[in-house]
């Protein structure tokens, strides 16, 4: 990606704007970080296993190796030379499988697989295979790992926008695709998952719900949530969370419950159900909020009640004073003499 300007003084904010809705209209564009890749073919490149029909699924024990072949298709009508490699595998905080940048840091699979060249070239509206060996050290932990063999094309310089006339934006395009490499090593299994505390917020009428959790095992995990809503004020009620593709060994992601068309006042309890292969849990928070109108309104209510109380004590405490004061100034019948006739 390729941005350019014509003017030496730039607004960097819109051109992030820019830069931002490019990016959401391009599902192939490479920008920071990892982008999802999986084996796919789009009508004018495709990378798949040879012998599988999705993904490769290995299993090999600590100080092993396997040779396998990626087949790799062009369906356009010119030659296209690629760039070829190999990445770890990564959850994204959303739960989706992603296959991390080329300039990540690879320490399971992307850097265990071993390609016969960096680059290939691809015969018009054919295929090629890709050999490469998958080597696991024999320190390896037993597991289960993630990555893939990325294919990525050369740049496609994009067209020249101006933004108003503060700044000119180039966008080029770079389409890469990857095949999933799933690697069990050998060794005992150990199937874990923690979680954090059960949060809530409010925007407008939908109540969103998070629950954190980590992989702390060595296997990946899929795991499933149901949220259970007790309240005597407001809204009862049962709600899926998201449920994500997969969480690897190692990695966190939020799971998501949106409770929506919620009312305006809500006081209870929210308690999820966790369910994975590492086990089941249960996690719960308070759930009480109201609007701020609410509150005030109930504030100013309670002030003037409390205000009210207070000058009724008052009043019955001056009362009291006075009929003691007037008690006292009265003189007593008894022990007197009679006034003379």
């Amino acid at each position: 990606m390729t941005v350019s300007s014509t003017r030496t003084r730039v607004r960097a904010p819109r051109r992030l704007a820019m830069l931002v809705a490019a990016l959401a209209l391009s599902p192939f564009l490479i920008g920071l970080g990892a982008a999802p890749a999986t084996a796919v073919d789009d009508g004018t490149l495709g990378i798949r296993p040879e012998l599988e029909s999705d993904f490769f699924h290995i299993n090999l024990a600590p100080g092993a190796a396997i040779d396998a072949n990626a087949i790799v298709s062009n369906h356009s009508a010119e030659a296209v030379t690629l760039l070829n490699y190999a990445v770890d595998g990564q959850s994204t905080p959303q739960g989706a499988f992603a296959l991390a940048a080329q300039s990540d840091a690879r320490t399971g699979v992307g850097a265990w697989v071993s390609l016969g060249a960096e680059s290939i070239t691809v015969p018009a509206n054919s295929q090629l295979t890709v050999p490469f060996r998958l080597s696991v050290p024999a320190t390896a932990t037993p597991g289960d790992y993630a990555g893939g063999v990325i294919i990525e094309s050369a740049p496609v310089q994009g067209e020249t926008t101006n933004s108003g006339g503060d700044a000119s934006v180039r966008l080029d395009v770079i389409q890469r695709q990857g095949v999933r490499i799933y690697l069990a090593v050998a060794g005992t299994a150990v199937p874990t998952l923690t979680h954090g505390d059960l949060g809530w917020t409010v925007s407008n009428d939908t109540v969103t719900f998070t629950l954190p959790i980590t992989n702390t095992g060595n296997t990946i995990l899929h795991p499933t949530a149901v949220l259970d809503i007790s309240s005597w004020i407001g809204a009862t009620a049962n709600i899926d969370f998201a449920t994500p593709e997969s969480i690897l060994p190692g990695a966190t992601l939020d799971l998501q419950a949106n409770l929506t068309g919620a009312p305006f006042l809500q006081a209870g309890t929210a308690e999820a159900a966790l369910a994975s292969d590492a086990g089941d849990t249960r996690v719960s928070t308070s759930f009480v909020y109201a609007p701020w109108w609410f509150v005030l309104a109930s504030a100013l209510i309670l002030a003037a009640i409390a205000f009210g109380i207070w000058r009724i004590l008052l009043f019955v405490r001056r009362a009291r004073r006075a009929f003691a004061q007037v008690a006292v100034s009265t003189p007593t019948s008894t022990g007197g003499v009679a006034p003379p006739t």
